[in-house]
């Protein structure tokens, strides 16, 4: 009986007793808009769902439609949901969730927020059982307690696509380093791998809103930095967009920044300054990150060789573990791919 007991208080201590260590600040969630179904039933909620970690929150209740019934403690700030034959056990602003006898790290905190609780959605839907499907270019979730996701739900197109802005206009993308040059490299994760992901997204996005656009390298070899900005200059490109991740030695460090070459060679009204400006506010907002500004680099070849506004976008600091295991994810790198489409339209405009 007494193994019990003890056993019992390690286990509320692992789950609730480093609350005060493990929550965060109240800006790591933030409200989205993305769509959400359930077996063909479109949710509905007087607010908004949050995000945090690129976790999708939704009300606990949320729980019904997949067959579960929950319970809630304030009290003890104790979160029960389960079915016949699925039991979870998590607490507000806490990782840890007991799944059955297993416990087990999900990616978000649940919050109480505006006086409803919060759980993460991809996380409790498959823990339950359920399949979960998200599609980035109509930003919504399909989650399904048969497994089947509709063909239809993956037909969209984005919101963004036949505006006519970029229709026969030339992007030049420049997925930073690649071949011998590997960039930084955390956890065995390499730059120039995470580059060349996002500008495969970004490219596709582009392309599909009627814009002709060229990548600098489209597999993993080495180009020169001249040979990039030759590249755009010889195509007499509208907008340069150099895609990078950052490191520092300050491992704490993280959050975006976009640089450019102080004094433009295009003579227009928009330029590498004002083309950073929009890129860096974007980044800031939709990746709901910290603003390290724009900072000008007069010896940054491709930015200052490029005859056309020009920014390197730092989307994240690889040397930040917490920050890493956001970059590696397809969410992430949509997210970041369409922040930056959403610049190359308005710097276009």
């Amino acid at each position: 009986m007494l193994k019990k007991v003890v056993a019992s208080v390690v286990f509320i201590v692992i789950l609730f007793g480093v609350l005060k260590v493990s929550a965060q600040g109240k800006s790591d969630y933030y409200p989205c808009n993305t769509g959400l179904w359930i077996n063909n039933h479109r949710v509905e909620t007087d607010g908004k769902f949050i995000m945090q970690n690129y976790s999708m929150l939704v009300p606990l209740q949320t729980v019904k439609l997949l067959g579960a019934s929950y319970e809630w403690d304030p009290e003890n700030w104790k979160i029960r949901i389960q079915t016949e034959s699925r039991k979870l056990t998590m607490y507000l602003a806490n990782y840890n969730c007991a799944n059955g006898a297993k416990l087990e790290k999900m990616p978000a905190q649940p919050v109480l927020h505006n006086g409803t609780v919060m759980v993460p959605l991809r996380y409790v839907a498959e823990a339950l059982g359920a399949t979960v499907a998200w599609n980035g270019r109509s930003d919504s979730v399909f989650v399904s307690t048969t497994g089947e996701i509709p063909k239809e739900f993956f037909e969209t197109e984005p919101k963004d696509a036949g505006t006519g802005i970029l229709k026969n206009r030339i992007i030049v993308l420049d997925p930073g380093h690649g071949g011998s040059d590997p960039g930084a490299v955390a956890w065995n994760v390499k730059e120039k791998d995470l580059n060349l992901q996002v500008a495969r997204i970004l490219k596709e996005m582009l392309e599909k809103a009627g814009a002709t656009v060229y990548m600098t390298r489209n597999d993993d070899r080495y180009v020169g930095l001249y040979t990039r900005a030759d590249i755009a200059n010889n195509l007499n490109a509208d907008l340069f967009v150099s895609i990078h991740h950052n490191a520092s030695s300050n491992s704490g460090a993280k959050g975006v920044m976009t640089l450019y070459y102080p004094s433009s060679k295009n003579t227009g009204r928009m330029n590498g300054q004002k083309f950073a400006e929009i890129v860096q506010r974007n980044l800031v907002n939709d990746l709901n990150t910290k603003d390290w500004g724009i900072i000008p680099r007069p010896n940054l070849v491709v930015t200052r060789e490029t005859k056309m506004p020009a920014v390197l976008a730092e989307l994240g600091f690889m040397t930040n573990k917490s920050e890493l295991e956001k970059l590696v994810t397809y969410e992430f790198q949509y997210q970041a791919a369409k922040s930056l489409f959403k610049s190359i339209t308005e710097a276009l405009r």
